[in-house]
């Protein structure tokens, strides 16, 4: 069975309210800071229009340069590596239902599609005295 791509169903510019704060959820308990991270970013960063959407997605979304500016890209990485750890316990301890792996993968996908939007904008930004080239 083939499965999409991220790309087939999150628009580049964007990334989902839900996913966030799926986010929170997973990661209030054992990395408070963190969460808190993401908890100011879902409570500060307004929801996208739907007419700015283009029809693209029917989920509240947020911009990644929004999201960006609130997180930072140290927080980025951080929360990949954290959810990769709570899906490598999971797989580990097997206690955890398909179905919640299923969806801690898309998770964790959606996070690496995140990172991987702000390295293509980060390099192209010549200005930026931080970027690799």
């Amino acid at each position: 069975m083939s499965r999409k791509s991220a790309v087939d169903y999150m628009p580049t510019d964007f990334f989902s309210r839900q996913a966030l704060e799926l986010t929170f959820r997973l990661l209030r308990n054992n990395h408070p800071l963190l969460a808190h991270a993401v908890k100011q970013a879902i409570d500060t960063i307004p929801n996208v229009s739907y007419e700015d959407l283009h029809s693209a997605y029917t989920g509240e979304m947020l911009l990644n340069a929004q999201l960006l500016d609130s997180l930072k890209a140290h927080n980025l990485g951080k929360i990949v590596s954290v959810l990769t750890e709570i899906g490598e316990s999971a797989l580990r301890d097997k206690n955890v239902p398909p179905s919640h792996m299923t969806l801690l993968r898309t998770l964790i996908e959606d996070w690496v599609q995140l990172t991987e939007w702000v390295l293509q904008h980060t390099a192209a930004d010549q200005s930026d005295r931080t970027s690799y080239h």
